[in-house]
């Protein structure tokens, strides 16, 4: 095993993550991800280098701000740790010596996914730009692998994420509309919807299927635990972008064994 490369994987998504985190506090607002520079938004204090070490920064300062002493959220050392431990995955599973494409193309997908559950567990949104700037990344990423492979791929390979985006938006659409008929209310919202169709559009229709199958079976599970604790009732609003995030991650990593497991199942 190369430790090494695990390691600097890791370090480097720490710090896309730390990135990441100024989008989620900044996207929903509208605000540039890039100025002013980083500071406390209880003090508005400018933070200094040292505090913003990803992960380490958080615990060394005990989770509170050096000039306000205001509690800083467990969000930000969460997002840096879970984006540099996807990012080892990723590198696990596409070797980025024999699959540098799908590696990078799966990246920013992750990418996206992570940007997207954590400001719709915040916010209850999903920001447009998210969702338009990740069909554009889909779209880029098959029309680059159909040129590098061209001796080898028809022109069918192209309609793979048209295919997708149809099976995603169309299922999703279906249950909105359905939905809304027998509960007699909005039970997805139109973010969740879209971000359905741009999964499809990166995984294509068979993955993206199953994909929403395990995210409804995640909500379920989780909706069922909260209710439990009593944290939440029958009328609440539950952001649902965590589970279909969740959902297409397990497909990134394991969806050609479940595909075949489950044709293994319907046809033996």
């Amino acid at each position: 095993m190369n430790f090494s490369l695990y390691l600097i994987t890791f370090v480097f998504g720490t710090i896309v993550g730390s990135f990441f985190n100024v989008c989620i506090s900044r996207l929903p607002a509208g605000a540039s991800v890039i100025f002013p520079a980083s500071h406390c938004p209880s003090c508005q204090q400018r933070l200094s280098p040292l505090d913003l070490v990803p992960v380490l920064s958080f615990f060394l300062l005990r989770g509170r701000c050096r000039y306000c002493q205001a509690k800083i959220s467990a969000r930000y050392p969460l997002v840096e740790m879970v984006t540099g431990f996807l990012f080892v995955g990723l590198v696990l599973a596409f070797p980025v010596d024999k699959a540098a494409l799908s590696f990078v193309f799966n990246v920013i997908f992750v990418s996206f996914l992570i940007l997207i559950t954590f400001i719709d567990l915040e916010q209850q949104l999903i920001p447009d730009v998210l969702i338009l700037t990740g069909f554009l990344a889909a779209a880029s990423f098959y029309g680059l692998k159909f040129a590098w492979n061209l001796p080898r791929l028809d022109y069918g390979f192209l309609l793979w994420p048209l295919f997708g985006t149809v099976a995603g938006y169309g299922t999703m659409f279906l249950v909105r509309f359905i939905g809304g008929i027998f509960y007699k209310k909005e039970v997805l919202g139109e973010g969740d919807v879209f971000l359905a169709a741009m999964i499809g559009a990166f995984l294509g229709w068979q993955k993206v299927l199953l994909s929403l199958f395990l995210a409804y079976l995640i909500a379920a599970v989780i909706a069922l635990v909260l209710l439990l604790l009593k944290k939440v009732n029958l009328q609440s609003l539950v952001p649902f972008g965590p589970a279909l995030a969740v959902g297409a991650l397990v497909m990134i990593f394991w969806g050609e064994q479940l595909i075949s497991c489950y044709l293994r199942f319907i046809f033996y």
